[in-house]
Order: structure tokens, then C-alpha cells, then sequence
């Protein structure tokens, strides 16, 4: 299937999948969702691992990845380095950023809207993947 795409279709792909499938869990179960940033603050074992995994995704794909040559290449760059820097921040200053986060209202209606988004942009990450695996 990615014989011959790119490394940034490759990125785009998954990062679409991914986005897709969270917005879908969104969309469908907004309940779920409303209190990860109390149980990332209260979990020392979740939060760390959280950070561990945020950090890893976002190192790997600045590691092999870091291209700025088209607009794909660019979201998929973007998107490595956000979850580097997510990761650094849970690993340095894990309640603080959380405290940030958590200043959202998790409320259904503000979790399905950042599910309709995340959808959107994660279609977008895979028609960027499907029409153009060569970049």
C-alpha cells in the first residue's frame, strides 16, 4: 500500500486516520472525553505515560520528518512538532499545562465541535495523502 508513497503521505495518512477516528469518538461519546485532563492531573502513571507516547510521536516524526517543501509536507511537519512540544511540556510541567487545558469547558457541545474540526482536518490530511502520495 505505501511501496511508493512518500514519507509525507505515509505521515498524512496515519495523522488522518487518527484524526478522523478521535473526531468520530468525539462525535459519538463527548461524555468520554470531558474528564481526561482531571484524570491526567490526578494520575501521576497516566499523565506520564501520556507524556511519554506524545513526546515519542512527535520526536520520531521531527526525526524523520522535519520537510517544509508543500503545504502537506508543512501540516505533517506542523503537527510533529505541536506533539514535541505537547510531550516536553506534559514531561517538564505536567500540572501546569494540564490547569491550562483544563480551563476549557469540556462540555458536549464544545467536544463535538473539536470533533467536526478534527474530522475535517483529518480528511484533509488523507485526501492530501490519497491525491498526492508523491509528495
Amino acid at each position: 500500500m505505501f511501496a511508493d508513497a512518500s514519507t509525507t503521505a505515509v505521515f498524512a495518512f496515519f495523522f488522518g486516520l487518527y484524526m478522523v477516528s478521535g473526531g468520530v469518538g468525539l462525535l459519538l461519546d463527548p461524555k468520554l472525553y470531558e474528564n481526561i485532563p482531571e484524570e491526567l492531573r490526578a494520575s501521576s502513571i497516566i499523565g506520564y505515560l501520556t507524556a511519554v507516547v506524545v513526546f515519542a510521536i512527535g520526536a520520531m516524526t521531527v526525526a524523520l520528518h522535519n520537510d517544509w517543501t508543500n503545504w502537506l509536507a508543512i501540516l505533517v511537519s506542523l503537527v510533529g512538532w505541536a506533539a514535541l512540544i505537547e510531550g516536553v511540556l506534559m514531561l517538564a510541567v505536567r500540572r501546569s499545562f494540564v490547569a491550562m487545558v483544563a480551563k476549557f469547558p469540556m462540555t458536549p457541545v464544545l467536544l463535538r465541535s473539536f470533533g467536526v474540526f478534527t474530522i475535517g482536518f483529518g480528511i484533509l490530511f488523507l485526501a492530501g495523502a490519497w491525491k498526492f502520495p508523491e509528495i
